[in-house]
């Protein structure tokens, strides 16, 4: 590869971060600003005087990728790299996401009618037929689903897309979490895309998801001045699983999201074997004098912060970052692996 052709990748991964973040930056506070107004707020459960907070913050998200991605797109083009398919493909898979975790926000949607609704924001995917059939697996094995493509694009990837963002959507509900581990997951696949040396797309469109995910951290962390939403939630999920079909990233995404599917797989235990309705546990833990958090009696598995909190109680800022340190052994792990 020549060195202008380098330059030019650089300068566009570094512009869509710029460009994504700062268009979230600053759409943020005027939602914040018409939440309020509108009486579109939660209350924050996880402190003791429960303030409203202004939900989706997330909306934001929805303009500042496709923006920040189509710019550095356009400095792509000036190399003759730019294939329109993939970002197209990804500004779609992020849009059907994110509307459908609008509309869950406005009218909650039932867990199982969620699950299923999501897997359409595949459908971008499924159409461009954008990634690989083969699945890369460490030390050069694989699993071939090209004789059965597919079974690879109308199963694997919807699961694929609305398993990612499911999980993403209910490992969330503490101050930073989600976009802190946005963050986190983001940086980790960027890098083995790096190491790998990945085509530019995928790195590209992690490069937008960091800036977007940065930018309402900044929001969203701890204390929180606006919620993310599901419609950030989903629109992050969908958005990250697409980067890893179009990547080729499946078995190190698997890694560096793995904790996020704690929640996935203890809401279908609890759902469908065990019959039992976490929701309202989920969203009331138990807050002692002193701020510090427990899991209510009989939920301590619910949720992996929750099991986190049965072994020792503590505040919501220090939850948070017991769970983002997990997801930062998750991608250390993710980029080891991806050089065996």
């Amino acid at each position: 590869m020549a060195d202008s052709e380098v330059l030019f990748q650089t300068i566009a991964v570094i512009t869509g971060l710029i460009i994504s973040g700062l268009i979230t930056f600053l759409l943020v506070p005027p939602i914040i600003k018409r939440m309020r107004e509108r009486g579109i707020t939660s209350k924050d459960r996880n402190k003791k005087d429960k303030p409203d907070i202004p939900q989706l913050g997330g909306i934001a998200v929805l303009f500042g990728f496709p923006i920040g991605i189509s710019i550095a797109a356009a400095v792509l083009k000036l190399t003759g790299t730019y294939e329109a398919i993939p970002i197209v493909a990804c500004i779609g898979v992020l849009f059907i996401g994110g509307m459908f975790g609008l509309i869950d926000d406005i009218s909650d949607i039932p867990a199982g009618l969620k699950a299923i609704s999501v897997s359409f924001a595949a459908l971008p995917l499924m159409i461009s037929g954008i990634g690989s059939e083969i699945i890369d697996l460490p030390f050069g094995y694989t699993i071939d689903f090209s004789s059965i493509d597919l079974v690879f694009w109308v199963i694997v990837v919807p699961i694929a897309v609305t398993g990612l963002a499911n999980a993403m959507n209910l490992s969330a509900g503490y101050d930073g979490l989600v976009t802190g581990q946005t963050i986190i997951i983001s940086i980790s696949l960027f890098t083995v895309t790096i190491l790998t040396r990945q085509s530019i797309h995928a790195p590209l469109i992690l490069g937008c998801v960091i800036g977007c995910a940065i930018a309402l951290h900044y929001y969203n962390q701890y204390p929180a001045v606006a919620f993310v939403g599901n419609v950030g939630t989903f629109a992050f999920g969908s958005v990250l699983a697409a980067c890893v079909i179009i990547g080729n990233l499946e078995f190190t995404g698997l890694i560096a999201i793995a904790p996020a599917f704690y929640e996935a797989l203890a809401a279908m235990y609890y759902m469908i074997i065990k019959k039992i309705d976490r929701k309202p546990a989920c969203g009331n833990p138990i807050i002692d004098k002193e701020g510090r958090l427990h899991a209510p009696k009989n939920a301590e598995y619910y949720t992996l912060a929750y099991w986190i909190l049965s072994k020792k109680p503590m505040t919501e800022k220090n939850l948070t970052r017991t769970i983002l340190s997990i997801y930062l052994l998750s991608g250390a792990i993710s980029v080891i692996v991806s050089l065996l």
